[in-house]
C-alpha cells in the first residue's frame, strides 16, 4: 500500500479540541468471532481507514524520529515474526487475515505490531517522542465498599486518536472474552477480560533493546489468561525486547506491576490498596541503571499518588476525576502538551481515559482529553 499524505482524509478530521462547541465522539466498535484468520480478515474490512491511519502515522513518526522509511520499517519487523511464531501461530494467522482484510501487506501490519519496538530502539534517552500514559489499580482498602478498579490515561500522538479501535473477542473453550483498545492494525493493547482480568500499559525507555516478543503481542497473552499467576507468566515469559510497564489487576482484590527491561524484570506491589505508575522505572533494580530524562513522568506520578496514595472510599468517579486532572498543566493526567501544533505532528495529548470496575464488569472510556469528552459506559 502507497502511503500518501495527498489523501484527502488525513489529517484526521476528529482532533477533539473545542472550536466553539465540544467534539463527542465514540471508537468503532468491532466483535471478532471464528478462526484465528477470519477473526483477523473481519478486524481488517470493517477498519480499513484507521488501519490506513495507523500506517501513515507511523511512517510519519519513523521520518521524523528514526530517519527510517516505511520500507525499512517493514523489513525490521521481520525479525520479530520468529518470537510471535514461537509464541503462538494464531497470532500470525490472525494479522493475516488482518492485512488481507485491509488490502494491505501483512508486513505492514507486523509494522504496527512492533511499533515501540521500531520506534524507540537506539533512540538517545532524551529524544523527543511521545512519553505515554499514567495508569493505576485501585483495591481495599482504598476503594469503597471493596471495590477493585484499574485504569490509565493514554498519552501518545494525537493523530492517532482517530485510529483507536474497541475490540471484541467472544470467548471460546478456557479463553475468556476480551475487550481491549488498540490502535487499528495491533491485535493486543489495553483492556479486561471476562474473567475479571486488566491490564495497563506504561512506555519506558531504556539504553538496551533486543529481539523478542514485542509488547502489544504479549499483551494479548496476557488478556487471554483467566489468574493473575498466568497473567504474570505471560508478562516475563520470553525474551523482552524493549522496556514496558505493565500492571495486571483482578477482581479477587490482587493486582502486579510489572516493569520490564531486556535487561531484568522488577515486580512492584500495591501499598495500601494502591498502585500508581507513569514513564519512568521507579523498581529496585531497574530503576538505577535506567534515568528518565523528561520531567513529565516524575509530576504525573506524584500527582497521581496525592490523588490516590493514603485515601478510602475510592469510586470509579475519583477514578474519572483523576484522569481529568490538569496539576502540572500542560504535561498533567490530562494531557495537552500539544494543544497548540498542528495534530499531524503533534508528538503527545491524552487519547483517551478508561477505567474499568473489576467488581461490577464495568468499562468506562472517554475519548480524547477526558475533561473535554465524556466517559462512556462500553459494555463487554
Amino acid at each position: 500500500m502507497v502511503i500518501n499524505h495527498d489523501n484527502p482524509d488525513w489529517p484526521p478530521s476528529t482532533n477533539y479540541r473545542k472550536d466553539g462547541g465540544e467534539t463527542i465522539m465514540m471508537f468503532k466498535e468491532v466483535t471478532l468471532i471464528g478462526t484465528p484468520y477470519e477473526r483477523g480478515q473481519q478486524y481488517g474490512a470493517a477498519c480499513k481507514k484507521e488501519i490506513a491511519l495507523s500506517m501513515r502515522t507511523y511512517e510519519s513518526l519513523f521520518a521524523r524520529h528514526r530517519n527510517m522509511t516505511w520500507e525499512q520499517a517493514r523489513k525490521l519487523s521481520l525479525l520479530y515474526l520468529p518470537a510471535i511464531r514461537e509464541l503462538d501461530e494464531c497470532y500470525v494467522q490472525e494479522m493475516q487475515g488482518i492485512a488481507d482484510g485491509a488490502g494491505v501487506t501483512f508486513e505492514d501490519i507486523l509494522v504496527i505490531n512492533s511499533r515501540s519496538e521500531l520506534l524507540y530502539s537506539n533512540l538517545p534517552l532524551n529524544a523527543e517522542v511521545p512519553q505515554e500514559c499514567t495508569a493505576f489499580s485501585l483495591l481495599p482498602p482504598a476503594t469503597l465498599d471493596g471495590a477493585v478498579i484499574a485504569g490509565q490515561s493514554w498519552d501518545y500522538a494525537p493523530a492517532q486518536r482517530d485510529a483507536v479501535i474497541i475490540v471484541r473477542i467472544p470467548g471460546e473453550g478456557d479463553r475468556p472474552t476480551l475487550l481491549f483498545f488498540p490502535e487499528a492494525g495491533m491485535i493486543g493493547g489495553k483492556g479486561c477480560n471476562s474473567a475479571g482480568l486488566s491490564l495497563t500499559l506504561n512506555a519506558l525507555r531504556a539504553k538496551e533493546y533486543d529481539i523478542g516478543i514485542p509488547v502489544h503481542i504479549r499483551m494479548r497473552r496476557i488478556l487471554e489468561c483467566s489468574t493473575l499467576d498466568k497473567a504474570y507468566e505471560a508478562a516475563t515469559k520470553g525474551a523482552m525486547p524493549g522496556p514496558a510497564n505493565l500492571i495486571m489487576t483482578h477482581k479477587d482484590g490482587l493486582s502486579l506491576d510489572v516493569e520490564l527491561s531486556p535487561v531484568g524484570v522488577d515486580v512492584l506491589m500495591p501499598q495500601q490498596g494502591v498502585l500508581v505508575h507513569s514513564n519512568h522505572f521507579i523498581g529496585p533494580y531497574l530503576s538505577p541503571l535506567h534515568r528518565q530524562a523528561s520531567g513529565s513522568s516524575y509530576i504525573r506520578l506524584q500527582r497521581a499518588q496525592q490523588l490516590f496514595c493514603g485515601k478510602t472510599g475510592l469510586t470509579v468517579q475519583d477514578a474519572q476525576a483523576a484522569l481529568r486532572d490538569h496539576k502540572g498543566y500542560p504535561t498533567s493526567i490530562c494531557d495537552h502538551s500539544s494543544e497548540y501544533l498542528p495534530i499531524e505532528i503533534a508528538d503527545c495529548a491524552t487519547n483517551f481515559g478508561l477505567v474499568m470496575n473489576l467488581t461490577d464488569n464495568e468499562v468506562w472510556l472517554a475519548p480524547g482529553n477526558p475533561c473535554e469528552n465524556p466517559f462512556v459506559k462500553i459494555p463487554l
